[in-house]
This record gives C-alpha cells, sequence and structure tokens, in this order.
C-alpha cells in the first residue's frame, strides 16, 4: 500500500474522484507534489490536469463501450477509465499495453477482478479502436461539436459563439487546452529581470522572457526549491493578472486597500511599485488565504502590506485611501488553462449570484475612496454580466465615479493562457 501511495496513477485516481466531489485540483496538486520527486510530481500534474482537460471528449470516446452511462457508473471506475483513455489519446511515450496493464492493475486494487476485467476490455477497445470515434456534425450542430471536441461546456460554448463566433470561440478553446507556461514577476527590491533569469539558469532553471517585467517557465520541475524562490526573488503572477496593478498605478508613500487581495499577488505587485514605501491594507475573509499572503510577503521582504481578516462587503473603517482595488471573486472563465477543473465546477447559473456580490464588493469599496482618488476593479473572467454590465451600473449609481480610461480586456490568446478585465475609476 505504501508504494501504491506514492504511485502518481493511484494519486491521481484520488485527485480526480475529490476534484467531482468539488476540490480544487490545484490545491491537491500542491499537498500532493511535496512529498513525490520531480519527475513523479510532473507526471500527477499532466495526468490530473490533462484529464480534467479533455473530460468531455474522453467521456464522449467511452459512451459506446459502456453498457449504461459514464455517469451512472462508479465514481472510481469512472475516473480510472478516464485517466485511461487520455493516456492513450495524449501520452505517446508509454506504450498501450502499458497504460491499459496498469489500468487495470490499479482497478483490480481498487475495485475488484470484476471490474478490472471490464476496465481491461473497454481500455483494449480504444486502445484498438473498435469503435472509431463520431462526433457530432458541426455543419448541423456546430455548439455541441466545438463543446465535444474540445472539451468545454456546452452551455459555455453556446454563449461564447454567440459573443465572438465560431472562429475566435475555437480560438479561445484551443488556448484553454494548452498547457500555460508558469509566468514569474521578479521583485523589483530584490532584483532584476535580466538578473533573475541569469540566477534560475544557475539553478538548472529555463525561462524565457514573457514581456518587459515577466519571465515564463514551461516545467516547474524544481523551481519552488531554488534558491531564488526560498530568496524570495519572484513571484509567480499570470501574463493577465501582471497588468492590473499598473493600471492601479500605486505610488511610493500612498495608502491603499486591497480587497479580496490573497493570496496576495497583486498586494506584493503593488509595493515592488510603490518601494515597499507607504500602507496597503489588504483584506480578505479567508484566514487560510490570508496565511499564505502573510509566507509571500515574509518571503519577499515586504514590510508595506498588512493583512486583515474580514468580509469586504461590511468593512468598517474610518478612513480614506489614495486607491483602492477590488480583485473580485469571479467564475473564473478566463483562466481555465491553469484551472480545467472550474469549466466542470461552474453553471452558467452561477454567474448572477457572483454579480450581485460583485456590485456589493464594489459599492462598499467605493466608500475608502479619497476623493481624486482611483478605484480599479478587475476579474480573471470573460463575461460581460460580470464585468462591463457591472461596471456600467456602478457607474449610473455612482455619477461621483468617472471612467478614466478604456477598460482592460484580454482574452486568454492575448497573454498566452489568462484572460483579464478591469475598469479604472476615478472619484471626482
Amino acid at each position: 500500500m505504501a508504494a501504491a501511495s506514492k504511485n502518481p496513477r493511484h494519486i491521481a485516481l484520488d485527485i480526480l474522484c475529490r476534484v467531482e466531489r468539488g476540490a480544487y485540483a490545484a490545491r491537491l496538486l500542491a499537498a500532493q507534489r511535496a512529498s513525490l520527486s520531480n519527475r513523479d510530481g510532473n507526471l500527477l500534474q499532466h495526468l490530473v490536469m490533462g484529464t480534467l482537460t479533455y473530460r468531455a471528449r474522453l467521456d464522449h470516446i467511452l459512451a459506446p463501450y459502456l453498457a449504461k452511462p459514464l455517469s451512472k457508473q462508479h465514481a472510481k471506475l469512472r475516473n480510472l477509465l478516464r485517466l485511461g483513455v487520455y493516456q492513450l489519446q495524449h501520452l505517446d511515450r508509454v506504450p498501450s499495453y502499458a497504460v491499459v496493464s496498469e489500468s487495470v492493475t490499479l482497478a483490480r486494487q481498487r475495485l475488484g477482478v470484476r471490474v478490472a476485467k471490464l476496465v481491461n476490455a473497454v481500455l483494449r477497445g480504444v486502445a484498438e479502436n473498435r469503435k472509431p470515434i463520431a462526433f457530432p456534425d458541426p455543419a448541423i450542430a456546430p455548439i455541441q461539436h466545438l463543446a465535444i471536441t474540445t472539451s468545454h461546456p456546452q452551455w459555455l460554448i453556446a454563449r461564447w459563439v454567440k459573443r465572438y463566433g465560431l472562429a475566435e470561440t475555437r480560438a479561445l478553446c484551443k488556448c484553454d487546452n494548452a498547457q500555460p507556461a508558469i509566468t514569474l514577476r521578479p521583485n523589483a527590491l530584490r532584483t532584476s529581470p535580466n538578473a533573475l533569469r541569469e540566477q534560475l539558469a544557475a539553478e538548472g532553471i529555463d525561462a524565457q522572457f514573457a514581456g518587459p517585467h515577466l519571465l515564463a517557465v514551461s516545467h516547474a520541475g524544481h523551481l519552488f526549491q531554488t534558491r531564488a524562490y526560498c530568496n524570495g526573488l519572484f513571484s509567480v503572477q499570470g501574463a493577465g493578472a501582471a497588468k492590473v496593478v499598473p493600471l492601479l498605478d500605486p505610488q511610493p508613500g500612498e495608502t491603499i486597500l486591497d480587497l479580496c487581495s490573497a493570496p496576495g499577488g497583486k498586494s506584493t505587485g503593488m509595493a515592488e511599485r510603490m518601494e515597499n514605501r507607504g500602507f496597503i491594507l489588504a483584506a480578505d475573509r479567508y484566514p487560510s488565504r490570508l496565511k499564505t499572503l502573510e509566507q509571500n510577503v515574509q518571503r519577499l521582504g515586504i514590510t508595506c502590506v498588512h493583512p486583515l481578516a474580514t468580509d469586504a462587503r461590511c468593512l468598517a473603517l474610518n478612513r480614506l485611501f489614495d486607491r483602492v482595488l477590488v480583485d473580485a471573486p469571479c467564475s473564473a472563465l478566463g483562466i481555465l488553462s491553469h484551472h480545467p477543473d472550474l469549466r466542470w465546477h461552474r453553471r452558467e447559473s452561477d454567474i448572477p449570484g457572483l454579480a450581485r456580490l460583485q456590485r456589493a464588493l464594489l459599492n462598499r469599496a467605493a466608500h475608502f475612496v479619497s476623493p481624486g482618488g482611483v478605484l480599479v476593479y478587475s476579474t480573471c473572467t470573460l463575461e460581460p454580466e460580470e464585468n462591463e454590465h457591472l461596471v456600467e451600473a456602478f457607474l449610473t449609481d455612482h455619477p461621483h465615479f468617472r471612467i478614466t480610461r478604456p477598460h482592460l480586456q484580454l482574452l486568454p490568446p492575448q497573454t498566452g493562457g489568462d484572460g483579464v478585465f478591469a475598469a479604472c475609476m476615478k472619484r471626482m
């Protein structure tokens, strides 16, 4: 059992089952990688993220081989089959017979001999293409075709096609399914992009420039065990998210309120831009996430960020701030390449509730902006109800705020993996 507990495929199965019950893959993977070698950790990441990314397509391939729908099967069997088909379809370096053999062994250990025989029959059938894959006709059912072939929820494809058209939606889905690079923001208090790149190279990490102030790493490997990381020379931040702090443009010596701040990517980015001079109140309702923020602040050598555990909708402060950031909780449909499980967690019915939460946060934030101060609202979703429509409604109710520049709105193909929306408003 001890050997099985360290087997990436065994761990992947457990994670996939837990994700189906509502857990988040990124957190589970981070917890497991700490006890694995780099090679096994990378394989685990590949298996889990790949299976989640292509889940709808994998289910479509499996359907003809099963007497009852996959949704009616035992969760462990369902995810074991998905895991097996993902490997057959996407792991070119692993022979089909090895994938089938490993999957059968896993099934026998977890579900018994009878189920192992079923797994053997199904995966051998898929490996030998006994029932050729037939996708919906794109001319007759374009939404269904795109949803299955690109493995996205049909409701989401329908929304995007209505807004962007088929061609742009297809490009968007292709970007969602690509493995995103890990983007690093050099800590301006301690290093420069060039110096960080040289330091990482000396520690065996190949980093390339992804913009004037960002580096990109293709595979994590031992990145988070490097001296560069431990000495606080960089933070991980998406290329889209990194554009929000420059829009807020905090200056040394100013006072900043950062609502929904954890785990601290934007708070620490502001502190670095402010040369660690000034005051940043970083509020978040989740103490566990604030603990991560505190760890990041300490690692980066930042002293001007002050965490506060509170629900921002009820925030009571007897002071105003030069600049306020509302980096709101959202449907996160612009970062599906980083979090493929979100495409299966989210429902279209979630969006109105999220918009109400975002509106409440923005309304509360407005109370703390000094006259002449700046308020920035940002999300990592693409949906207009959470973005431009919400900002328009806010401005109608708060005529003393004005838009100061065009909205920042980028799709994942424009940033290399993460969509972003941000609106910059000034209190008159």
